[in-house]
């Protein structure tokens, strides 16, 4: 991707200047007001650290945060070898082309002399070393240890390419290719580990070197202060970037920076894209990993937020760079931005087209216009935009010196389905701010240029939009631009990060044609069209952490072997060097492969070479931090027969003891030669536990894994070997101590079953005690047609439940039949005792398992001793499971457990290993809620939190009856299973009683049947005190009141023995539409529709009206009282409150977003457990968590005449029942949003018509009708019965008592209020 290989008037500049060149050493400035001091991130606290300390300890509080940190091979700097002179580089005279300009008529057009040309990379993405030599973590060092799959493939930056202690070889390679510039970033939690505060000394020192090692190379810097690598402080002290204190901070850092290097630093880049303040941390997880000051967590507020901050940083240190400080280079911002070409020529795609770039490039446009923001971004943000005063508009206008933009490719812009303004005026739509659409796919549907990796999916080749854009810029949208550099252009070779063969990584030909052409448009863009182009920068010097994306995406011009212990690099097609040529302008690019680095010195901590395929990039799965690898690899000794293939052969260079590989004439090889090293003696370190050998079965397949680019930092053993692939040394670490004996009764191991060495089917998983009487008779294997040993098994098991142990004890010994064989006995004692290592040697076996951790990790058997083979060593196949169980499901249940506790007894380093090494392997979806639960102050907290009720609680023997229902019942019978037979038998009979309808459990003693007589289908009471309608019927929670509300206006509630008056309520103007009660039920709230449109709270002890809640313009239609009865939601037609929640002062509190600018909700409830909260609009069902205010689903019901009317949601809080024309009431799952019954006999087609649960646990769906009936529906059959009880219209409303279930009330269009009983109070019929 370079691009002093694509253009051969590169070759007419010079590549260095005399005067850079001076080898001799450099003399740096000592700024002024600055304290140094040296950091150790690994000492131990000695004292509680505070805000303002700055001490080793406090540091080490920071880290403690992100969790242990890997180590790279090599932790100090390395003195650079010689680079070869010449590199090879492909023929493309012999069998393939290279890549040439797109334009041959570019021949003789020349860059000019002074174009800048380079490559760039930044600190975090590249250095490694993360927590070495005083440095400070960064937000990205807790994002990429903490937080779930914030990175596509779970890699770190902890170690990378190494390049903080490989700088000078790095370098040394670019002065050797001819590459005259470098622009890398510096690292500000390195500088200042704290953010603020103390320089870290060994920092300066480093940047000390690496400036000089430039300079003697005669590659000259242009330095990126802010590469997104926050120091973490800042955001634990007080949010970084959403608070205006960043500013200074921010100031201070870069002007120690810049102060130190600014006599050798051509140009300074304050900021890095600044547009990643939308894409990357508008996503950071605050309030989760660290405090969300002042409410801001993640979204748009922190978006605007750290823009904002962002440019007020760049704009006081540019000031004083220019002004105080009076600076010898330049200063700018780089910018993140791409061309937007309109999809159409309708005026609307145009705007989209503007919009596109006003909230990418113009939202930081401010220095080249009047400091302040577009107007498009003031109208669609109104207040989630900050505001500058006129000072901050001067301080940023003219604060950058020319235009760097990174213009990674082109997109077509189009308007957004449903228009510009429905967006604009909806902060929900999914494509506000913007309100303006994009794709990478021409108006015709063909893709705008080549695709990269797929991991970069909006990433296309489109060289022409480059050359566009540039114009663009400096001619429509900031005509003050006075020059412009293209500070990072590159592309992901696709699926590079698979390859495995070096021929096919080396001819990257789509990252030669990506390069190829955008330099010719760059060339075009100066010649043709005339715009200033001062310089370009490719990206990237070399393959890097890609953020979200992790190692996996590659988009280096040199090739990282991150499997390697060495860092191999190794050149590609792209980085070549043009060559004059008397016949043609085409392309020689250098093909080089480079020898391994030179090891660390023989004191330095080493890890093997691997035999792998070069390419193989094998990434880890999610960890916090590598303390020690989750799975090491095995060191393996270079085969000496293997070479590079011929045409690919390079020499290799040593440095240190070992020999080096020669180069063979093995034509199928591709693995370049890899550097041995000394063979180490030393001493592994064991298992306290058992004393382990060599297990000669295990997979020679672990041989061949790539290394993490993680490391460990801390290693149990001092130093490893080198050796063939039959004599590994394994990672101690992989070996629990579990190893110890079983905690099970001694017994006879030939006679059990499942886990232990006998495996006849006739054991079934129990003991055959051979000690029964001798002379028993014989039985026969079956009782009445069931397996005699399985009911035995049963009464024994039900005797223990019911705690008959004698009895189960005597039938044990009369039956000759245990419960259960040793090994369940064991796993069950383990289980209970906490001692998880030895549950899961039992639950799954000692053989190899593929999930990580304790019992599930590929290795070699723990089973094994190397003294002596004891028989309660033996290897064991673990229990035996029923037929689809999920394996990973049972195993993280077990390590989940395992966590919590270790989290309980406060040991945080054990739990930070299991959930990396053990739970993180087993990609479960429960995953996501772990880390967080580290954060917990007390066990209390973390029991609430996790909704757990500890190692002293009922979770382990909850967990047991889980685990055991999935392990097959030969093996161990599930917990209680006659009691659950005996659930399931009476769950039958009830799912066939048509009219059950009683909470006494069934006897056993009979079949069960429910009388008709006994269900409520006699109208018993008739109630005629409204003179009009009756709209609704609410009971109160308790059941001792019923409340009735009609068109004459009036609320009438009586008590419900023998329902007299007991407050007749009569304020409302309107007919009342609605009643909900307080959950004490001292409380009733009311809704008017009509005139009054106004909500009503009324005190039930007094009948009193609290207070009137009358803001409404039109229809106020529904309400609840939110589970405190402090406040109240409230629905309404009034689409400015259209959903609203009140105090009970009537003060109004929040005002959901309205997502549609006539939005109107026709019912709403609110789940018995506070969760959820469901409205219901025209045809569309809203589903919030209402402690948040979240919106989670919104379905819309299809059909032309549907219309949602009514909404109750059962008592367990898991299903809701909505009422809808054309006469259906459908029972829906919320969570799911699934349907999963209808009831569709009743009428309704023109009124609002309200249906309920009723009956013994709600097994009954009530409705009225528009036919003058009530119909009852069984929840999980249909209908079973229409009743006839009032005289004409519709029956508006049924209401089921809450704890009679043989009583419910009806309302209807009569005017009437009926109570229905049942025909008899008998009991049940058997």
């Amino acid at each position: 991707m370079s691009l002093f290989g694509l253009y051969y008037p590169l070759l007419l500049l010079p590549c260095v200047l005399a005067q850079w060149s001076n080898t001799s050493s450099l003399a740096f400035p000592a700024p002024k007001s600055y304290s140094t001091a040296s950091f150790n991130a690994s000492a131990q606290p000695t004292a509680s650290p505070r805000r303002t300390d700055f001490s080793n300890d406090a540091l080490n509080d920071l880290w403690n945060l992100v969790g242990p940190v890997a180590t790279g091979p090599v932790t100090s700097t390395i003195e650079p070898t010689p680079e070869p002179s010449v590199y090879p580089q492909p023929d493309d005279e012999l069998f393939h082309p290279l890549v040439s300009s797109h334009y041959p008529e570019l021949k003789g057009k020349k860059l000019p002399a002074n174009f800048k040309w380079g490559l760039a990379s930044s600190a975090y993405q590249i250095e490694g070393a993360a927590r070495d030599e005083g440095k400070g973590p960064s937000i990205w060092d807790l994002l990429s240890h903490r937080v779930p799959d914030f990175v596509r493939d779970n890699t770190t930056g902890d170690v990378v390419g190494s390049h903080y202690w490989l700088y000078k070889q790095d370098i040394e390679r670019l002065r050797s290719l001819g590459i005259p510039r470098f622009s890398p970033s510096t690292s500000w939690p390195r500088f200042f580990p704290f953010g603020h505060g103390p320089v870290n000394a060994e920092a300066v020192a480093h940047y000390d070197s690496i400036i000089e090692s430039m300079h003697a190379a005669g590659v000259r810097p242009s330095i990126t202060l802010f590469h997104w690598d926050t120091p973490l402080a800042l955001f634990t002290e007080y949010g970084a970037w959403t608070s205006p204190r960043v500013v200074d901070d921010f100031f201070n850092y870069a002007k120690f920076v810049i102060t130190r290097y600014d006599e050798f630093v051509d140009e300074w880049f304050t900021i890095n894209e600044p547009q990643y303040c939308n894409w990357q941390y508008s996503n950071y997880p605050a309030g989760e990993y660290y405090p969300a000051f002042n409410g801001v967590g993640a979204g748009q507020r922190a978006r605007w937020l750290c823009g904002h901050h962002t440019l007020l940083a760049h704009a006081k240190v540019a000031k004083w760079y220019h002004g105080e400080f009076k600076g010898r280079g330049r200063i700018t911002f780089k910018n993140s931005g791409n061309y937007f070409e309109a999809n159409s020529t309708k005026p609307e795609d145009e705007v989209a087209r503007q919009r596109n770039f006003d909230f990418s490039i113009g939202w930081f446009g401010g220095p080249w216009t009047d400091g302040d923001y577009p107007q498009s971004l003031k109208d669609t943000l109104g207040d989630l935009l900050p505001t500058f005063s006129e000072e901050e508009k001067a301080l940023i206008k003219g604060s950058c010196d020319f235009y760097a933009i990174d213009p990674y490719s082109s997109f077509i812009a189009h308007e957004i389905e449903g228009g510009l303004e429905s967006c604009t005026s909806n902060r929900s739509h999914p494509s506000f701010p913007e309100c303006a659409g994009s794709v990478s796919v021409a108006p015709n549907g063909f893709p705008i240029g080549p695709a990269a990796d797929p991991s970069m999916s909006w990433l296309y080749s489109a060289p022409k939009g480059l050359r566009k854009f540039l114009k663009h810029i400096t001619t429509v949208l900031f005509p003050s631009v006075p020059s412009i550099v293209v500070t990072e252009f590159g592309t992901a070779e696709p699926f590079e990060s698979r390859l495995s063969s070096l021929p096919q990584i080396v001819w990257d030909l789509r990252r030669a044609d990506y390069m190829q052409g955008y330099l010719d448009e760059i060339l075009l863009s100066i010649v043709e069209d005339g715009v200033n182009v001062e310089g370009a920068w490719g990206w990237a010097v070399f393959d890097n952490f890609e953020w979200s994306e992790g190692l996996g995406t590659r988009f280096g011009l040199q090739w990282v072997n991150y499997t390697s212990e060495t860092f191999q690099h190794l050149h590609h097609l792209a980085t070549g060097r043009r060559q004059a040529s008397t016949h043609s302008t085409s392309l020689h690019p250098v093909y080089l492969t480079a020898g391994p680095l030179p090891l660390a010195p023989d004191n330095s901590t080493l890890l093997p070479s691997l035999s792998s395929p070069p390419g193989a990039c094998h990434l880890p799965a999610f960890v916090l931090a590598d303390e020690t690898p989750r799975l090491p690899p095995s060191p393996v000794a270079p085969n000496p027969s293997i070479s590079t293939a011929p045409n690919f052969a390079a020499q290799t260079t040593t440095s240190g003891p070992g020999p080096s590989s020669s180069a063979t004439n093995d034509p199928h090889s591709t693995i370049p030669p890899i550097l041995s090293a000394p063979a180490i003696t030393g001493k592994r370190a064991r298992s306290s536990s058992i004393d382990l050998d060599e297990d000669p079965d295990t997979s020679d397949s672990d041989a061949l894994r790539g290394r993490s680019s993680r490391r460990p930092a801390k290693r149990r053993h001092k130093t490893m070997r080198f050796g063939t692939s039959h004599d590994r040394s394994q990672s101690p670490s992989a070996y629990p101590k579990s190893a110890s004996h079983s905690p099970a009764p001694k017994a006879s191991r030939s006679k059990v079953a499942n886990g232990d060495s006998h495996k006849s089917a006739q054991s079934n998983g129990f003991h055959t005690n051979g000690n029964a009487v001798a002379d028993r008779p014989a039985v026969p294997k079956s009782f009445r047609g069931h397996d005699r040993e399985e009911v035995t098994r049963l009464m024994i098991q039900g005797l223990q439940d019911m705690g008959y142990n004698d009895a189960a004890q005597t039938l044990i010994r009369e039956s000759g039949c245990q419960l259960e064989g040793p090994t369940v006995a064991s796993f069950r004692t383990a289980v209970l005792k906490g001692d998880w290592n030895e549950a899961e040697r039992l639950l799954f076996g000692s053989s190899v398992s593929e999930y990580g951790g304790s019992a599930g990790t590929k290795r070699k058997s723990w089973t094994r001793n190397v003294r002596s083979p004891s028989p309660s060593r033996r290897r064991s196949e673990g229990l035996l499971f029923k037929e689809g169980a999920d394996r990973k499901k049972l195993l993280f249940w077990l390590r989940r457990q395992k966590y919590l506790e270790l989290l309980e007894k406060g040991d945080t380093t054990k739990a930070l290993h299991v959930l990396r090494h053990e739970l993180t392997p087993l990609n479960r979806d429960e995953l996501h809620a772990l880390p967080s639960l580290i954060m917990c102050n007390s066990p209390d907290e973390l029991r609430a939190q996790a909704e757990w009720d500890g190692a002293k609680g009922r979770s382990r023997a909850q967990l047991l009856a889980e685990l055991s229902r999935f392990i097959s019942p030969r093996v161990m019978i599930p917990d209680n299973r006659l009691a659950t037979l005996l659930d399931e038998v009476k769950a039958t009979w009830l799912a066939s009683c048509r009219w059950h309808n009683t909470l006494t459990t069934p006897s056993l003693f009979f079949d069960h049947a429910c009388d008709p007589a006994d269900f409520p289908r006699r109208p018993a009471v008739e109630l005629i005190d409204h003179e009009s309608e009756v709209w609704y019927l609410k009971y109160s929670h308790d059941g001792t009141m019923l409340a009735s509300a009609s068109l004459d206006t009036s609320i009438i509630v009586r008590e419900t023995k023998e329902y007299k008056v007991l407050f007749h309520l009569e304020d409302h103007t309107s007919g009342v539409s609605h009643l909900a009660w307080s959950h004490d039920d001292s409380m009733l709230i009311s809704c008017a529709a009509m005139n009054d449109s106004s909500a009503r709270i009324w005190d039930m002890k007094t009948g009193m009206c609290l207070q009137t809640i009358q803001d409404f313009t039109y229809n106020c239609i529904a309400a609840a009282f939110t589970p405190d009865d402090q406040h109240v939601v409230i629905g309404s037609q009034d689409c400015s409150h259209w959903l609203t929640k009140w105090d009970l002062s009537g003060t109004l509190v929040h005002t959901w977003p309205c997502t549609s600018p006539s939005l109107r909700v026709y019912d709403l409830a609110i789940s018995p457990n506070g969760k959820w909260l469901v409205v219901l609009l025209h045809k569309r069902i809203l589903v919030y968590d209402l402690p948040t205010g979240e919106l989670l689903h919104e379905t819309e019901q299809e059909g032309d005449k549907v219309e949602l009317t009514s909404v109750s949601i059962s008592a367990d809080s898991r299903y809701m029942l909505v009422s809808m024309h054309q006469n259906c009431i459908k029972l829906i799952h919320i969570e799911t949003q699934e349907v999963l019954q209808e009831f569709t006999e009743h009428q309704q087609t023109k009124f609002i018509i309200r249906s309920g649960w009723g009956g013994a646990d709600q097994g009954f769906v009530c409705s009225g009708s528009e036919d003058s009936r009530i119909y009852i529906y069984r929840t999980n059959d249909g209908l079973i019965e229409v009743l006839d009880g009032h005289d004409n219209g519709a029956v508006n409303c049924v209401e089921w008592h809450p704890t009679d279930p043989n009583t419910f009330a009806s309302a209807g269009d009569d005017g009437k209020v009926v109570i229905w009983k049942p025909n008899r109070r008998s009991g049940v019929r058997d």
